[in-house]
């Protein structure tokens, strides 16, 4: 079994599966509380398979509030990962397949999106990579106006807050825009 066998294992499940903009298989099910993503990973060796399915969690509304403030759709950003490390298989087939499927479905089930929205709204404003742009989603989709136009204010200033570079105001105002909308 490769990739592509366990991506057609999954689809007979119901998971629905694309391929990334550098072609790597993806396969997201809609479980109760949260969106569930998993990547499929199957390494041969010479006597076993290494396999992982790299679980995430997310919510439409967060992957929604990413794609509006970056200017771009995104289908699904992750606020939880499991690092658990791949399982060494003698032999691999679809009722492995279902096994590690039924696995990632219940860690999804036992993890917080509330918690990790908390993580990303607690990150500081120089956080590198991605996290700037998930904690200003995490602060949009919590209402965090207050936050937001803080932000806003010390960036007319000048002051980009140790911002990574890519951060604008533009994005700034959008989160301010969704973080209306979400204040209680």
């Amino acid at each position: 079994m490769n990739e592509k066998d366990v991506v057609s294992a999954l689809k007979e499940q119901g998971w629905v599966c694309a391929r990334d903009e550098v072609g790597d298989y993806f396969c997201i099910a809609n479980v109760g509380h949260c969106q569930v993503q998993v990547i499929p990973y199957v390494g041969k060796r010479s006597d076993h398979f290494r396999v992982s399915l790299m679980p995430s969690i997310s919510s439409e509304e967060f992957s929604g509030a990413v794609g509006l403030i970056l200017g771009e759709g995104r289908e699904f950003v992750p606020v939880v990962v499991s690092n658990e490390l791949p399982e060494k298989l003698v032999e691999f087939s679809a009722n492995e397949v279902s096994r590690l499927s039924e696995k990632a479905i219940s860690w999804a089930h036992a993890q917080s999106i509330e918690d990790g929205l908390a993580a990303y709204r607690n990150l500081p404003t120089d956080a590198k990579g991605a996290m700037p742009i998930r904690h200003l989603a995490a602060l949009a989709i919590a209402g965090e106006v207050d936050r937001l136009e803080s932000y806003r204010r010390k960036f007319e200033l000048g002051d980009r807050l140790g911002f990574v570079p890519y951060i604008t105001s533009e994005m700034i105002d959008r989160a301010i825009s969704i973080a209306q909308k979400h204040r209680d």
